[in-house]
């Protein structure tokens, strides 16, 4: 009888500190959604927070001309 009254003793002790641990108040809570980007440096924007490429621009592409659009007398290239 006297190890009942311990074990219950014990487990109103943990269940007490299990009670008084979640009643402290929450921290502020900032939303922030997933698909946008975080304010601040990155790993590869450095401090400024930009990434920068270098470089000459990329040559403008020549559009090819469509076959189907060819009149039967001129030939096609390939």
């Amino acid at each position: 009888m006297n190890t009942l009254k311990r074990l219950i003793v014990l487990v109103g002790v943990v269940l007490g500190l299990l009670v008084a641990g979640c009643a402290t108040p929450p921290e502020p809570f900032h939303y922030q959604p997933d698909n946008e980007l975080k304010p601040g440096p990155g790993i590869l924007t450095g401090e400024e927070g930009v990434f920068t490429i270098y470089g000459e621009p990329a040559p403008a592409k020549k559009e090819e001309p469509n076959p189907e659009d060819a009149s039967p007398d001129e030939p096609v290239s390939p």
